[in-house]
């Protein structure tokens, strides 16, 4: 239910002068799930489908846009920090110590999966299983990435695997998360987070380092939750946005390339 429009869309652009694109859709609904608050305007579609804004510009952004996100607690603090996205040529992610996996799309064209191998937490490392009937070499593409999921979801055989892991790796007091929705909860130290081993993703040709605040948030004052938790019946694998803050992320849709560039994403 809602209505459905074409307009003119016009961006800021770093030639100086700006961009106009005609017969852009968008849409307004009025009923709608989820979680809305009145400091949002709605969603803004960056997956593969023919709607989204992505692929309704493709011509004149061939293919490419990035962004990088802001750490969680800057939303809640007195920072003026605020995201940003790019698109086409300025999007183009660059420099020594960037990282580039391949992107793959399946039969739901909105999807970007990549291929995630195995988890390292400090010297030990787990192989990465989808479900339960595929193999570690199945190399097409096995989690989604996604912007617009907070937490990230694993099988949970593997999530078991994990937690067990930072368990032992982990030397810290273990506490209940008040809101009884994430399941591995620690008191933090006097910064407000706790001490992890270095913790790794590894993907096809990308071992990306994550940080400890990619994995563990403070859910309330003093205590510190992981969040990467057990997919469920779904069993659906996705890299979701907390894991992505702080990095500029790069899709490169014609060569099917992502990147990732270690970034502090409020002077981005």
């Amino acid at each position: 239910m809602g209505d459905l429009s074409i307009e003119t869309f016009t961006f800021a652009s770093t030639s100086s002068q700006n961009v106009s694109i005609p017969n852009i859709v968008f849409g307004c609904g009025h009923n709608n799930g989820g979680t809305f608050s009145n400091a949002t305007s709605g969603i803004f579609g960056l997956g593969g489908g023919n709607v989204s804004i992505v692929n309704q510009m493709h011509n004149e952004i061939k293919g490419k846009f990035s962004y990088c996100l802001i750490p969680l607690e800057l939303l809640f603090g007195s920072s003026n920090a605020t995201s940003h996205i790019n698109f086409g040529d300025n999007a183009v992610v660059s420099g020594p110590d960037v990282i580039s996996t391949p992107v793959y799309k399946k039969e739901t064209p909105t999807f970007y999966y990549l291929n995630l191998k195995g988890v390292s937490i400090g010297n030990k490392t787990l192989g990465f299983i989808s479900s339960p009937s595929s193999h570690p070499e199945y190399d097409r593409g096995n989690i989604i990435i996604d912007s617009g999921t907070t937490l990230t979801y694993v099988p949970d055989e593997f999530y078991s695997n994990l937690e067990s892991l930072l368990m032992l790796s982990i030397n810290a007091t273990r506490k209940d998360d008040p809101f009884r929705r994430l399941d591995l909860c620690y008191e933090s130290n006097e910064n407000g987070t706790i001490d992890v081993p270095k913790i790794v993703a590894h993907f096809t040709n990308a071992d990306l380092e994550l940080s400890t605040s990619n994995i563990f948030t403070k859910v309330v004052e003093g205590i510190v939750c992981l969040t990467i938790v057990p997919g469920g019946t779904n069993q659906i694998s996705i890299l979701g946005n907390l894991a992505q803050a702080n990095f500029l992320i790069g899709y490169d849709l014609k060569a099917n390339k992502l990147s990732f560039k270690p970034t502090d994403c409020t002077k981005h």
